[in-house]
């Protein structure tokens, strides 16, 4: 996956003015500044805008009030990053309402011929919704934060978990569940 832009707003410390980050115009990057400065909160606004997640408190379920700039009822972070050869977009948004909250998502994809983006979503399933994007970047955000992205205080992630489950994150890493399939398909072959 290579990052296209990032556009934030009401994310953290990012308010409704935040500038489209444009990864485009470099081949690598590093982000410096000051604590409290928002630079996790950019890494933390991928993750929310492909998983549904990022930093939260340990009592939160979901991250995404947590997410809220302090005054602001609604957040948005939209991603656009090429796979494959393809351009995607994701959508993720959440509105804060008078009991919980309410949240949306879509996954798009560039079409050349029409010069815009065409929905993957499905339609009114955030659930569905997520299952397609998890199945087109082939890496959940459990393996992605044990393997490519350390969270900010968390270094030691992967080592704390039990055998089984460092065992599980890198058969996801090394997409060993191919072999298995290819297996079962070679078995089948020969029968």
């Amino acid at each position: 996956m290579i990052p296209v832009s990032l556009a934030l707003r009401n994310f953290l410390s990012y308010g409704e003015d935040a500038p489209t980050l444009d990864f485009t115009g470099f081949q690598i990057a590093c982000v410096t500044g000051r604590n409290g400065h928002g630079k996790s909160a950019l890494f933390d606004a991928m993750t929310w805008a492909l998983w549904g997640e990022a930093r939260k408190a340990s009592s939160d379920r979901k991250p995404d009030e947590g997410l809220l700039r302090i005054g602001a009822t609604d957040l948005r972070v939209e991603f656009v990053f090429d796979l494959d050869g393809q351009r995607f977009r994701v959508c993720r948004a959440f509105r804060k309402t008078a009991r919980s909250g309410s949240s949306s998502l879509e996954l798009q994809v560039f079409d050349p011929s029409t010069d815009r983006y065409r929905t993957l979503s499905e339609s009114g399933s955030i659930r569905k919704t997520q299952t397609r994007i998890d199945n087109l970047i082939r890496i959940s955000y459990n393996t992605f934060v044990n393997s490519a992205f350390i969270l900010q205080g968390r270094v030691d992630e992967f080592t704390r978990r039990s055998p089984s489950d460092r065992k599980a994150i890198l058969s996801d890493i090394l997409e060993l569940s191919r072999y298995d399939a290819l297996g079962v398909r070679a078995r089948e072959h020969a029968r």
